[in-house]
């Protein structure tokens, strides 16, 4: 019995003997790709198998922005750090989680909000939009930041920003690559990392402590990455 436990709360992506939390979605072929035409689709295939080359094998081809992934500042700054020159260390450690499922559609987290919460180094924001994954809604009607708060988050000393919605901006900036982004930019240019499309948050405990740890591939040149993203209960 205790092994079948263990083994569904895996299915769902929660370590029953680690106390670990899988805050990331599955790589699939036909997954969402970040809600523009020209973004590259997920594409998994098979280069060789086994009853014909005597191994398996496959072709990987995803963006950079797919599924759960991080940014980094060359995202939108054009000197700004690829993803292979960001720190391992900035992408692990204490985490504040903070609880914003109260936000729904269109809603905007604002300055005031922002002044009355625990900032620290890393903050993980719940929305519980990652409800929303495969449908309509996803990409164009969740919530975000005022730029104010943004720039509060970061006076307040935030480095690294994770979020369970596609963007810490307004849905119409995906649809609109030219206008829209001025959160992305105040984060990037401050160095600010960022960790968008998280899944099941809904498993977090609030009342408890967490490490987050959050690894991107270490693609040369990268403005971002696919990344595994985990919380870890201390």
């Amino acid at each position: 019995m205790a092994l079948m436990n263990i083994m569904e709360m895996n299915r769902w992506g929660k370590s029953a003997e680690m106390n670990i939390i899988d805050l990331s979605y599955l790589i699939e072929n036909d997954m969402p790709t970040c809600g523009t035409p020209w973004h590259q689709k997920v594409n998994i295939s098979f280069m060789g198998q086994l009853d014909t080359v005597g191994r398996n094998t496959h072709s990987i081809m995803v963006g950079s922005h797919t599924g759960t992934h991080m940014d980094a500042p060359y995202h939108f700054i054009q000197n700004g750090k690829r993803i292979h020159e960001l720190k391992v260390e900035d992408m692990i450690g204490d985490v504040t989680i903070v609880d914003f499922r109260r936000y729904g559609e269109r809603d905007i987290v604002t300055e005031d909000v922002i002044r009355d919460i625990k900032v620290t180094e890393k903050m993980l924001f719940v929305f519980g939009w990652n409800s929303n994954w495969k449908q309509d809604t996803f990409y164009k009607d969740f919530p975000c930041f005022s730029r104010e708060a943004i720039r509060e988050l970061i006076r307040k000393g935030m480095r690294f920003m994770a979020m369970d919605t596609p963007s810490p901006d307004a849905g119409g900036a995906i649809q609109n690559q030219t206008d829209g982004s001025e959160n992305h930019v105040e984060l990037l240019k401050n160095n600010v990392i960022i960790v968008e499309y998280l899944t099941n948050t809904e498993l977090i405990d609030m009342e408890k402590n967490y490490e987050i740890i959050a690894l991107p591939l270490k693609i040369s040149g990268s403005d971002g990455s696919p990344c595994r993203v985990v919380l870890r209960e201390k």
